[in-house]
């Protein structure tokens, strides 16, 4: 069984055995992406990883988990196709944590801006 194979027999175990995740069906496709060392399959690894330690939401993640797999495995697709893919990955990923602080808030600029005036150089 071939890798593409591996991987995608792997991310529909997963997805039919939800709401139920099977660790080592997790470690086992997070072992098989990772010896992909395209982008797109890292990606994938590590939002596997968040969903296997309960970080991220089993329920949100993996139909898009395993469209991303399918983009991964299809040798019909690109470059482009699995940039896309793997942007949409990431959007799954946490937002790092702040320590607590409030997040930045707009700031009102020193000099208004019909004070402003075009250069001539």
């Amino acid at each position: 069984m071939s890798d593409t194979d591996t991987i995608e027999a792997l991310v529909t175990k997963l997805v039919q055995a939800a709401p139920v995740l099977d660790g080592s069906t997790v470690e086992a496709l997070v072992t098989a992406l990772r010896r992909d060392a395209r982008p797109l399959a890292r990606s994938i690894a590590k939002v596997t990883e968040l969903v296997g330690e309960a970080l991220i939401d089993a329920g949100v993640a993996l139909p898009a988990l395993a469209m991303a797999c399918a983009t991964l495995c299809d040798a019909r697709l690109g470059d482009t196709e699995r940039e896309a893919a793997r942007f949409e990955i990431e959007t799954l990923l946490p937002i790092p944590d702040h320590g607590g602080a409030k997040p930045p808030t707009c700031v009102v600029p020193d000099v208004p801006i019909v004070k402003l005036k075009k250069r001539t150089n």
